[in-house]
């Protein structure tokens, strides 16, 4: 197994951990195919419960204060006077930046971590002369264009190499 594939591993493992963790009501990541309860978001107006229409102009602040909310019943007994879908209150958030939480909710992240896996899967096997079998590429630097691909997004991390670069 090459550095890059270990890398991808380790970088998905931590993404999907993060999601599920944001996903837990008990504020502990769980394991397992269920643990992520099909956790969707959305932003909600904070008297009104109803359903935030977030416009896309990015620069524009909400003027009221709105909530987070998950889509599922959290089981809350922590605190009272929390609603069962209480993710998140906030007084003042850039509108594109609301955009974003809500879009990148934890179900999301744990489907494409799933599907990057998978990815990383056929593009990790070799046929014995260093040509990747999914792609036919010949490998440099520990993995086809796909795989570095993969890796482009933690160019930041420490552990990256810079010939992984696409």
């Amino acid at each position: 197994m090459s550095d890059l594939v270990e890398f991808l591993r380790a970088r998905l493992f931590e993404d999907e951990d993060t999601a599920r963790w944001a996903a837990d009501y008990r504020s502990r990541p769980r394991r397992g195919p269920d643990s992520s309860r099909e956790e969707r978001w959305q932003w909600v107006e904070t008297e009104s419960g109803g359903r935030l229409r977030l416009g896309r102009r990015p620069m524009d602040y909400l003027q009221r204060p709105v909530s987070l909310r998950s889509v599922n019943v959290y089981p809350w007994q922590s605190r009272p006077g929390v609603g069962p879908h209480h993710v998140l209150d906030v007084s003042l958030v850039k509108e594109g930046v609301a955009l974003h939480v809500a879009r990148h909710s934890p179900a999301r992240v744990v489907a494409e971590v799933h599907v990057k896996r998978r990815l990383l899967e056929l593009h990790s096997r070799m046929n014995g002369t260093g040509v990747c079998q999914a792609c036919g590429e010949h490998v440099r630097e520990g993995g086809c264009t796909t795989l570095r691909l993969l890796a482009t997004p933690y160019a930041d991390h420490p552990a990256y190499r810079a010939g992984w670069r696409a």
